[in-house]
């Protein structure tokens, strides 16, 4: 691990999940401000014709709503987790 590597305060696993259910679960974190940092594991969405409808959903979401937000590291999840930043 790098030195400057920053570990999520929270990790939030949304497989299983629809979307309807990821949007109201992420309004809940945002609004309880508890974290400032938070890995989203949306999964790749590899089995889908149509490509990754949660990892596209929650990049819109926090897009929509100003929120920094980098795909994670490899070794952390790659294209299927997403480091948030929340203020």
């Amino acid at each position: 691990m790098n030195k400057y590597e920053r570990i999520p305060e929270f990790i939030l696993d949304l497989h299983g999940y629809t979307t309807r259910e990821a949007g109201e679960i992420l309004d809940e974190l945002i609004e309880a401000g508890e974290y400032r940092h938070v890995r989203i594991i949306t999964g790749k969405g590899t089995f889908r014709e149509t490509g990754p409808v949660m990892r596209t959903f929650v990049s819109n979401f926090l897009k929509n709503r100003d929120i920094h937000f980098d795909v994670a590291k490899l070794h952390n999840g790659g294209d299927g987790a997403l480091e948030v930043y929340l203020k």
